[in-house]
């Protein structure tokens, strides 16, 4: 059930990344046409900015999901297989406690630039560009205990396994 409904969110996800990039690149490059022809769009940089803000951090998470996020694992290669889960499960808590910093400071960014606008588009606040970022981090701190979990549950197979 929670599998089923967290591939159902991470494709759902994955949808909106790849939307809002194909929009932002839209935006910016009818944006530059018009521009080149003497009808600037004024407000296409604040919303491809926005859109493209999205795009990024849904898509770290993403990646991260897939582990295909820059990895320095030479250096924990050479240890046996027990002490490099050990180490994951290290570095998956430091990540970990550093989204939750992300998504603390996140809000509080979030709720400090709620009366700032964009300059093209008056009627948006900021905020719909820094709430992605503890938004995104609330992703990737689900993903976290998953990869966590994930381990300790390989451990329990391999256990088991062994008796």
């Amino acid at each position: 059930m929670v599998s089923k409904l967290y591939y159902k969110m991470k494709n759902i996800e994955m949808c909106i990344a790849i939307l809002f990039l194909v929009v932002s690149v839209t935006i910016i490059f009818i944006a530059a046409i018009c521009r080149t022809i003497g009808f600037p769009i004024n407000w296409a940089i604040d919303i491809s900015l926005l859109l493209f803000t999205w795009s990024i951090f849904l898509g770290a998470d993403l990646a991260y999901e897939q582990d295909r996020l820059v990895m320095v694992d030479l250096v924990t290669e050479i240890f046996p297989k027990k002490l490099q889960k050990l180490f994951q499960v290290i570095s998956y808590m430091i990540i970990a406690i550093f989204l939750l910093a992300f998504i603390y400071y996140g809000f509080i960014l979030s709720i400090k630039t709620w009366d700032r606008s964009f300059q093209g588009i008056p009627a948006i606040s900021y905020t719909w560009v820094t709430i992605s970022i503890p938004i995104s981090s609330i992703f990737m701190l689900i993903t976290t205990v998953l990869k966590i979990k994930n381990i300790y549950i390989s451990k329990e197979i391999k256990q088991e396994d062994q008796q």
